[in-house]
């Protein structure tokens, strides 16, 4: 048993494969203001950060022209449009019931707007895998580094004792502010690369990562 107690999700691109989603509905969004569309899967993982709208800017939206909060809120009615496309990773299941059984304390802390992101989880059917589930107030994208924080006071929870498991830069972003452990997962919304470069452990899939909590 390694030293964790808590252990903290991203959702999306960590737990619920979605990435293909997320790209055909930037793809449909930009084509409706006639901008280029034509984003290559390559370029989403070396581009995709937060806050959102930095990345919104990088691929072709034009804010002077709009503003993000209509883009914001028309991304949000495309992706819960989209979400029987979308499926957990295959292994996510066989880890969140291992890590159960092992006694740790599982939590899921997310960038998505609170009520969708519950509504997502509901339908994989997980909610009863975490002591928590939690989103933001809006649907801006901005971070989830005060969520995190505001968590990490409420529970009085040991830093030390705390592992963030996600699949971007972001989230590597947010273990740092909390001063956790971070794993990333090289299947989501950032190149391998760019997750290398945070110095964090990378893996393949969250099997490796249960291989690496359970039987270490």
């Amino acid at each position: 048993m390694m030293k964790y107690k808590f252990i903290l999700f991203d959702w999306n691109g960590t737990l619920l494969d979605d990435l293909k989603i997320n790209i055909e509905i930037e793809k449909t969004l930009l084509k409706r203001r006639n901008l280029p569309s034509e984003i290559k899967e390559e370029k989403y993982l070396e581009s995709f950060g937060f806050p959102i709208i930095d990345f919104y800017k990088t691929i072709g939206f034009d804010f002077s022209k709009e503003s993000y909060e209509a883009v914001a809120c028309e991304y949000a009615v495309e992706y819960e449009k989209s979400l029987c496309d979308a499926r957990l990773f295959e292994d996510v299941l066989s880890l969140l019931e291992e890590l159960k059984k092992e006694g740790f304390v599982l939590v899921i802390i997310s960038a998505t707007e609170h009520e969708l992101l519950f509504r997502q989880t509901e339908k994989y059917s997980i909610n009863s895998y975490f002591k928590t589930i939690l989103g933001t107030s809006n649907n801006l994208g901005k971070s989830k580094v005060q969520t995190a924080l505001d968590w990490l006071r409420k529970e009085n929870a040991d830093p030390e004792e705390t592992l963030f498991i996600g699949d971007t830069v972001h989230d590597f972003e947010t273990a740092e502010a909390i001063g956790c452990d971070c794993f990333l997962v090289s299947r989501g919304h950032n190149s391998r690369r760019r997750l290398e470069e945070t110095g964090c452990e990378v893996f393949s899939s969250l099997e490796e990562v249960k291989e690496r909590l359970i039987n270490k």
